[in-house]
């Protein structure tokens, strides 16, 4: 009689895993892109002090970019590969970029903003495919 309980415990596992990611998946997401980014941060200039470019073969790589912001050395994120004539340009000619100071951190522009809540969002996301994915491949098995 308990293997029966247990069985059908396991059986509906998968099915409550997957309402409960995919309803967390519906909230982050709500969260994650709720909020207009736009209104994050806080407009400054700054001056770029170095370019570096980590690329491999036909991948165009990341742009690792270091700024000088109110005396410091700081990392720029966010920066897009295809900015990398603009940054050389900045660099060359000592001239400001404007950067988005958020969360003591400096970021290219609004939508390279990388919050918590987005990363929740992705790995919720990955979680409730993967679990979608075992659901489909039990029922094809039952129906073998």
């Amino acid at each position: 009689m308990d293997s029966g309980k247990k069985n059908n415990g396991r059986r509906l596992l998968l099915p409550v895993a997957f309402v409960v990611l995919l309803a967390l998946t519906i909230f982050l997401r709500q969260r994650a892109f709720g909020q207009d980014k736009e209104a994050l941060g806080k407009d400054v200039s700054v001056k770029v002090t170095e370019v570096k470019a980590k690329s491999s073969g036909l991948n165009p790589g990341k742009l690792m970019v270091t700024v000088s912001y109110q005396g410091e050395e700081c990392r720029l994120y966010g920066v897009p590969s295809g900015a990398r004539s603009a940054m050389e340009s900045s660099k060359k000619y000592h001239s400001a970029v404007g950067a988005k100071l958020y969360n003591k951190k400096l970021y290219y522009d609004s939508a390279s903003i990388s919050r918590l809540a987005d990363k929740l969002y992705y790995a919720s996301l990955a979680a409730t495919f993967l679990v979608f994915i075992l659901m489909l491949a039990r029922l094809k098995e039952k129906m073998s």
